[in-house]
C-alpha cells in the first residue's frame, strides 16, 4: 500500500512540476511581449483595420471569460470525483495537468492577442492591458501542488 501511495505521489509531483512550467513560461512570454511592446512598439507599428482590432479585444474578453468557466467546468468535485472512480488516480493527475495547461494556453493567446493590437495601433498600452488579462488568467490557473493533494487524498 505503502508503494502505491509512493508511485501516486511521484505522479503527482511529475505532472504538477510540468504544469506549473508550462504556465511559468507563459508567464514569462506575457512579460517578454510587454518588455517588446513598451521599447519597440513604434517600431513594430504596422497600420491596421480598426475593426481587426476591435475584433481582437472581443477575443480577448471572450478568452479570458473562457478560461475561468473551462477551470470551474473541469475541476468541478462531483467530475473529479466521477472520473477517480471510473478511471483511477492517474487519470485524475492527467485532467488536473491537461486543464491546467489549457488556461495557460488560452493565458498565452491573450498576451499574443495583445501584442497584435499593438502592432496594429503602435501604442503599448494596449499590450498592457491584454499583459494584465493574460497575467490574471495565468495566476487563477497556476497549480498548487497542495490543492492536488488534498484532491488526490479526497478522492482515492
Amino acid at each position: 500500500m505503502a508503494t502505491n501511495l509512493q508511485d501516486v505521489m511521484d505522479e503527482l509531483r511529475r505532472r504538477h512540476r510540468s504544469a506549473a512550467t508550462v504556465v511559468v513560461a507563459f508567464l514569462i512570454l506575457d512579460l517578454v511581449l510587454l518588455a517588446i511592446a513598451y521599447f519597440a512598439g513604434a517600431s513594430l507599428y504596422r497600420t491596421g483595420d480598426p475593426s481587426i482590432i476591435m475584433g481582437l479585444w472581443i477575443a480577448i474578453l471572450v478568452f479570458g471569460l473562457g478560461a475561468f468557466v473551462l477551470r470551474r467546468t473541469k475541476f468541478a468535485a462531483l467530475r473529479l470525483k466521477d472520473i477517480a472512480a471510473v478511471k483511477g488516480t492517474s487519470a485524475l493527475l492527467k485532467t488536473l495537468q491537461d486543464t491546467t495547461i489549457q488556461v495557460a494556453s488560452i493565458g498565452g493567446a491573450i498576451a499574443l492577442m495583445g501584442f497584435m493590437i499593438t502592432i496594429l495601433t503602435g501604442d503599448w498600452t494596449n499590450m498592457l492591458r491584454a499583459a494584465g488579462v493574460a497575467g490574471i488568467v495565468l495566476v487563477y490557473g497556476y497549480p498548487f501542488r497542495s490543492a492536488w493533494q488534498r484532491v488526490v487524498i479526497q478522492l482515492t
